[in-house]
């Protein structure tokens, strides 16, 4: 399904023009008649009997996000200079084997990557508000969210340390491989025997008197092949051997300098005591021949086996139903006429100092889709989780001009049975398939202050600003086991259980601003036939202090539209 969506900034342009036209016969400034954005909403309730209809465009765009207060690139979380067993569990084994066979400071690297990743999210909400009395109003908002990540992730290989084992690319390696393991497993064979036979017969070889006296060291070279042969099998495969590492050590790469050394050291020690199965020839099995590319990449984000399991970090797009809110808003207090004043006689007569005051409820149906485990780019579209909210709105009304709105909110997400990967550290992103559980999730709460000033320009236009201010609280994942999942390939890996809590406590500051084109004061004086308001609305996150929060770009267009059901 493919849905086209307008420029809000072009729309708003037309829209303004024809609103324009509209509003110049008999323009004045009487009273408080153009009502603000939706930003943060207003204490206003909907007079008894009259439905408001809304229908809007909101468009969202993500580049970067704050982490701890510092802007980065939004694909930071999937850049890494070095991919190595922090980010992929299955190249720990495989590098400790490696310094297990003589280089102590080999580190396992793919190389470097990098996300340039850009989201957006097109929001079509739909929503119908009642005014059951003149101080309760009911409504029902459902949105239509399309949800898309544009993604470029690419590995440069310039620093890497490993590639993809040939093992797994060529019928004929497994079979060279096990040749050339087998010149190691003959020579401490070799020696074994010898050794035994001039413990018999000190003349059996010329070489008895040097084995005899260094009796010790010819145990621990015995020994320490074996072990040297069988790492290697355990690590580039053999025709007959155990599975091996999907990862090795780049051919010609100082890793594998430095076995190749460890190598002719080995063979000077077998010609010493008269052994020649290791030759000048005799090499290590076959290294990677080169690095990760695009398609190696792509084929690792795949991969469940050796790599994570996961859809292809090239982009994401999902459309479909968000999260329904049913909120309900009861005004409390109304200094131009009472709790139970006539809401247009009260909204449209502000002309002097007041006070506004209201509480609103919502309860969110989680009807939304959650983005998927197994899509790291997957926004979804809604949290998919039921939640509760409570909302205070206090408006004060200076003059004829000049009003703003403050809010206070806290809001709740029930709790549920989600599915998660479980990290090794709090905050990592690109995780491994076999890291899915299920897990009991209790979610931190919200809180949100909110200040929206307005200024009206004429009986149909007015203008505003926004400031908002929201803190998060952590959620929590009880996760109390994973015995069994951890495959044997990435070795011993520590997760973070039991009773994790997740890195998603955050702080963030919006701003934004406002143009609304009413004919609510118009309507009400008979001079038009339709009462609807016009609003464009832009807001942006500028600053944030813990945790990670994206950096929103948000651009709204919305018409709301009134008539009469019941009542006068």
């Amino acid at each position: 399904m493919n849905t086209r969506f307008l420029n809000p900034t072009r729309a708003l342009y037309s829209l303004l023009a024809v609103c324009s036209l509209l509003a110049l016969p008999g323009a004045r400034l009487d009273a408080q008649r153009v009502l603000g954005s939706d930003m943060a909403g207003d204490a206003v309730t909907i007079p008894r009997g009259t439905l408001r209809v809304s229908i809007g465009g909101e468009h969202t765009i993500q580049r970067d996000r704050w982490r701890d207060g510092t802007l980065e690139p939004l694909g930071a979380g999937f850049s890494f200079t070095s991919l190595g067993p922090a980010q992929l569990a299955v190249l720990g084994p495989m590098q400790q084997s490696i310094r297990d066979l003589g280089v102590a400071d080999f580190s396992a690297s793919l190389g470097t990557t990098d996300l340039d990743l850009r989201q957006r999210i097109f929001v079509t909400p739909f929503s119908v508000e009642l005014g059951v009395t003149e101080w309760l109003t009911f409504g029902v908002t459902a949105p239509l969210v399309r949800s898309r990540s544009e993604a470029n992730f690419t590995i440069d290989g310039t620093n890497a340390t490993v590639g993809l084992n040939p093992f797994f690319l060529g019928s004929a390696v497994p079979t060279a491989n096990r040749t050339t393991i087998d010149r190691f497993t003959s020579a401490a064979s070799s020696l074994t025997a010898r050794r035994n036979a001039c413990l018999a017969n000190a003349a059996a070889f010329p070489d008895c008197p040097t084995i005899i006296a260094e009796a010790a060291q010819v145990n621990a070279l015995i020994s320490g092949t074996s072990t040297f042969a069988g790492r290697l099998r355990a690590t580039y495969g053999a025709l007959g051997g155990p599975t091996p590492a999907a990862y090795v050590p780049l051919a010609g790469s100082a890793a594998a300098l430095a076995l190749r050394a460890r190598v002719d050291s080995l063979r000077a020690a077998f010609t010493r005591y008269g052994v020649g199965d290791i030759t000048a020839a005799t090499g290590l099995p076959l290294g990677a021949q080169a690095p990760l590319a695009a398609g190696d990449l792509a084929r690792l984000v795949r991969d469940s086996v050796s790599g994570y399991g996961a859809r292809e970090l090239s982009g994401s797009a999902r459309i479909n139903i968000g999260d329904v809110d049913v909120d309900m808003k009861l005004k409390l207090f109304d200094s131009f006429g009472g709790r139970g004043a006539s809401a247009t006689d009260a909204r449209l007569t502000a002309n002097r100092f007041g006070i506004r005051q209201s509480v609103g409820a919502t309860f969110r149906l989680g009807s939304g889709t959650p983005g998927a485990p197994g899509d790291f780019l997957d926004l979804g579209t809604g949290t998919g989780e039921n939640a509760v909210g409570v909302r205070s709105y206090t408006d004060v009304v200076l003059n004829s001009r000049l009003w703003s709105t403050f809010v206070l909110g806290w809001s709740q997400a029930l709790g549920e049975i989600a599915v998660i990967r479980v990290p090794s550290v709090m905050g990592d992103q690109l995780l491994e398939s076999w890291r899915e559980v299920l897990a009991p999730v209790t979610h931190g709460s919200v809180i949100q202050i909110e200040a929206a000033p307005r200024y009206q320009l004429n009986d149909y236009f007015g203008v505003g600003g926004y400031w908002g201010y929201r803190q998060r609280s952590a959620d929590r994942y009880t996760v109390l086991s994973m015995a069994g999942a951890v495959p044997a390939a990435a070795g011993i890996v520590t997760l973070d259980l039991p009773g994790m809590l997740s890195a998603n406590a955050s702080t963030e500051q919006r701003a934004g601003f406002s143009v609304v084109f009413s004919t609510l004061a118009a309507k009400a004086q008979g001079r038009v036939p339709a009462g609807f308001e016009l609003v464009w609305s832009h807001q942006q996150s500028v600053t944030s202090g813990e945790g990670i929060v994206p950096k929103r770009w948000e651009d709204r267009l919305q018409i709301r539209y009134y008539t009469r059901l019941f009542g006068r």
